[in-house]
């Protein structure tokens, strides 16, 4: 598990269950996962929101969702990715929503519930 797993405290219980198996299959892969996002404040939502970053309505917002990256690789446009390639079958595996399967915005390093 990575250093800050107090990114998945405030995280939706049964979401939080099936993130940490998320991040331990690809630390398992060889994946050194860093989380950038789980729960978000409306606050925080509101200023990437502004940016053009996230979504009015984000799923972060009620601890259902969870940004991820590797910290060798952080974020490429690299659309065929390893890293976005096992992030996708894992998280779809545990009945997850892979952000790279958004079609307003393309999101390949977020996860999140059904």
């Amino acid at each position: 598990m990575p250093r800050d797993t107090y990114k998945f405290q405030k995280l939706e219980p049964s979401f939080r269950r099936k993130a940490q198996l998320v991040v331990s299959e690809m630390e398992r892969r060889g994946w050194l996962i860093r989380l950038v996002w789980g729960l978000r404040t409306q606050e925080e939502n509101d200023k990437l929101y502004q940016l053009k970053l996230a979504s009015k309505n984000s799923q972060h917002l009620s601890g259902k969702a969870l940004d991820l990256v590797d910290v060798r690789v952080g974020y490429t446009t690299n659309r065929n990715h390893p890293f976005y390639m096992d992030l996708k079958e894992i998280s779809e595996k545990e009945g997850l929503v892979w952000g790279g399967s958004f079609r307003s915005k393309w999101d390949p390093c977020h996860i999140e519930a059904r």
